[in-house]
């Protein structure tokens, strides 16, 4: 049966929206100070109730259509996210402040998912105009510009963005996977190949593990990772353990995980692995439940892998019944997730 959880390891490289989702409440708004504690936690629904209320009974404010923009985003309503941005920057009286930034930070983003890229550009180079060190304005109209086929234009953003710090190999993965995803699988691969081969670069047994790792070298990542291994940082332990995956290896891959929670305690990202690895060993129930202590510690970051990895897991359980209640409930806080809604309309058919 094909294993239907989603390929949802990450690190601290984040290939969705790079922004943070902090507050911008005032004093005597509760229903806006509610929703961007909403956010915090990843409640985008309950977010955008308290965003509306806010209007409805406070007042109609630049932060407000702010925090409705970013729940509208995080839900893939991507069209009315953009409304709600534009109306933020319409409040604005002439003077421009950090907040203004901020939300044309989001509306360029938004314009992205909308697949909206030369609008995209035009929001990222107004931002640079005010702002020309804003590294990430200069990764994120690259990505728009490899999106419009821009090859040049692109090549010319990433060199400038890394150009800040060339040492930060975060970005440069950022990079690779930008590259990659616009289709250049192998401009992506040489982008990678050619940090490794740079003799002047000194990079970590950490980062050249987890480069080789991403080049599918899987040996040279594993010495790399095995050298780099810190049991105190989750990171390379979670890149460790994912080198042991790809080789084949979930047992060890899934003691690592385990190892590493023994004694360093609570970690969604090193649950929901631990999870996937016994998922994979068909131990389903040791599966669940490390999907189900991670979701215990409602880590924004990874309640949505986690929910969705547990429902699925129910279905494998054969516990249809419980699976499309937790699919159910997956789909009212992320309605637009196809892999979701295809589980779910199989899941209606089992009951």
């Amino acid at each position: 049966m094909k294993n239907k959880l989603k390929p949802i390891f990450k690190t601290i490289i984040c290939l969705s929206i790079l922004f943070l989702f902090t507050g911008c409440g005032k004093k005597g708004r509760p229903y806006e100070d509610a929703g961007y504690a909403f956010l915090e936690n990843g409640q985008s629904e309950e977010a955008l109730e308290s965003f509306q209320k806010s209007l409805d009974e406070e007042k109609e404010t630049k932060e407000s259509l702010r925090g409705i923009g970013i729940a509208y985003l995080s839900l893939g309503r991507y069209e009315e996210a953009i409304d709600s941005f534009v109306k933020a920057l319409n409040k604005s009286n002439g003077s421009i402040k950090d907040v203004d930034f901020d939300i044309n930070s989001y509306l360029g983003y938004a314009y992205e998912k909308a697949e909206k890229y030369e609008e995209a550009v035009n929001v990222y180079t107004a931002v640079l105009d005010f702002k020309p060190k804003d590294i990430d304005a200069y990764y994120r109209r690259a990505i728009c510009y490899l999106k419009l086929g821009e090859t040049t234009l692109a090549d010319e953003d990433f060199a400038i963005a890394t150009s800040k710090n060339n040492d930060d190999y975060d970005l440069h993965i950022r990079i690779y996977f930008s590259i990659k995803e616009a289709g250049f699988e192998k401009e992506a691969d040489a982008y990678l190949t050619s940090l490794l081969n740079d003799s002047k670069r000194k990079i970590s047994d950490y980062d050249r593990g987890r480069i080789c790792y991403y080049l599918k070298d899987y040996s040279n990542a594993r010495v790399y990772l095995e050298k780099a291994k810190d049991p105190s940082n989750p990171d390379t332990i979670l890149m460790l353990g994912k080198t042991y995956e790809a080789t084949g290896d979930n047992t060890y891959a899934a003691s690592l995980y385990a190892n590493y929670l023994d004694q360093k305690g609570n970690n969604a990202a090193v649950y929901n692995q631990l999870g996937v690895c016994r998922f994979k060993l068909e131990d389903y129930e040791g599966a669940l439940a490390a999907f189900s202590f991670g979701l215990k510690l409602e880590d924004p970051e990874w309640m949505r892998e986690l929910s969705y990895n547990e429902a699925v897991t129910y279905e494998y359980m054969g516990d249809f019944q419980t699976a499309k209640e937790k699919m159910e409930e997956f789909l009212k806080n992320y309605p637009k997730d196809e892999n979701a809604n295809h589980e779910l309309l199989f899941l209606q058919t089992r009951n």
